[in-house]
Formats: C-alpha cells, sequence, structure tokens
C-alpha cells in the first residue's frame, strides 16, 4: 500500500483525534467548570428571553430533523437506493453512523448524567438528561455519512461542495433548534456535533484498515474518474 493509498486513513485518524479532544474538552468543562456551566444556563435563559415566537415555531419543526423517528426512514430509504446501485459499502456505512450515533448518545447521557436546562420560563420541560446532545449527535452521524457517500461519487466538484455546505448548514440549524427550544445547554450541542464527527471518523478508519478496501471516499474527484461505478461501490 503506498502512501496516496494511506493518507484518507490518516486524515481520518486526525480527525477522530481532534474531535475526541474537542468533546472530551466539553465534557471536562461540564463536570469540572462551574462558570461555565453558570454561563450555560444564562445563554439559554437569554435566548428564551429574546428569540421571537415565529422562530420558536419554526425551530419546533426544524428540530425533527434531527429525530431517530425522522432519521430512520431516511436511512432505510437511502440504503435501499445505494444497495439498488450495488453499493452495499455505502449503506453499511451510513446504517453504522445513524445506529452508533442512537447507541452513543444513550450511553454517554447515562454516563454523564447531566440535567437538562433549568429555565425562567420554558417553552417544555423534558427530564431526560441533556449530555451531549443526541439530536446534533444523530444529525452529525447520518447526514454527515450520508453527505459524504454521495458527495464522493458526485462528477462535479460544485455538487459536492453543495452537499458538504448543505449537511453542515442543516446539521447546526438542527443543532441551534435545539437550544432555542430550551432542550439543551449550548455545551450540549457542541458536544453532539462533536461526538458526530468523532463516530463518523472512527467508521471511517474502520472502513479504510480493511485490506479489501470496503468503502474509499474521494472527495477530490473520485467521481469523475469512475462515473459508471463509485470507488464507494463494494
Amino acid at each position: 500500500m503506498g502512501v496516496k493509498d494511506r493518507s484518507p486513513r490518516r486524515v481520518y485518524a486526525a480527525v477522530l483525534a481532534l474531535s475526541t479532544v474537542a468533546f472530551a474538552a466539553f465534557a471536562a468543562t461540564v463536570l469540572f467548570w462551574a462558570g461555565a456551566v453558570r454561563l450555560d444556563v444564562s445563554v439559554v435563559n437569554w435566548v428564551q428571553r429574546v428569540v421571537p415566537d415565529v422562530l420558536v415555531d419554526l425551530m419546533g419543526v426544524v428540530t425533527y430533523a434531527g429525530s431517530a423517528v425522522f432519521l430512520g426512514p431516511l436511512v432505510i430509504l437511502s440504503c435501499l437506493l445505494l444497495v439498488r446501485r450495488d453499493r452495499q459499502s455505502a449503506a453499511l456505512f451510513v446504517i453504522a453512523s445513524f445506529a452508533g450515533s442512537q447507541i452513543a448518545s444513550q450511553a454517554l447521557k447515562a454516563l454523564f448524567q447531566r440535567g437538562r436546562p433549568e429555565l425562567e420560563d420554558p417553552f417544555v420541560q423534558l427530564t431526560t438528561y441533556a449530555f451531549p446532545s443526541g439530536h446534533s449527535l444523530a444529525a452529525t452521524a447520518t447526514y454527515g455519512a450520508l453527505a459524504l457517500v454521495f458527495a464522493s461519487a458526485a462528477a462535479e466538484r460544485r455538487d459536492r461542495v453543495v452537499l458538504l455546505v448543505s449537511a453542515s448548514t442543516l446539521i447546526l440549524v438542527i443543532g441551534a433548534s435545539r437550544i432555542v427550544l430550551g432542550r439543551h445547554y449550548t455545551l450540549d450541542v457542541v458536544a453532539g456535533i462533536a461526538g458526530g464527527v468523532a463516530l463518523i471518523s472512527a467508521l471511517l478508519v474502520g472502513f479504510e484498515r480493511n485490506r479489501d478496501g470496503l468503502l474509499r471516499l474521494d472527495l477530490a474527484g473520485g467521481g469523475h474518474q469512475q462515473p459508471q461505478r463509485s470507488r464507494l461501490d463494494s
């Protein structure tokens, strides 16, 4: 295996390391820095006071794009399309990203047991744990995986950029909706995003380590080099 073949794995490993460190930093802040926690409370209460009702209503709809009820069917439909195009490995990657995000979210919530935001005038009150944001983690892992899969097969660089930017924007908006609705603190959301990035990166490292090359992403131009059969194909 040459240097060129090893470079994707190095990139994935670097992103995995950085996102893991970021998540650990957010977790340590929640656990050990009382000042940051007080700021978290102040920010979410401020947002609740100033946000207009129309934005609350809009975010109440947008936030469902990060729920398992929405993501589950989306993953199923996407994977059926991928399998139909003989891209089983890509489908497996998407499924693993979604399923892994659901498992990781619940496990981490149980581990940290951080309560939901304490609000002056809450729009909604939840009793489950808050850290990290499950919607943010799941949205990052699922939409991130879908964007990478379809962007890697796109023929034009512009299409790849549009897919990746659109997925990133959607992830950020879903994360913002959790704060606007008062269901999470800011640290919950950014930790969820970091966790989602770490999960995707870990899966990519795993696929890259496979000797048969089940999944290889070439965002720089693999799509136009192989228009009939992507490198994502098994």
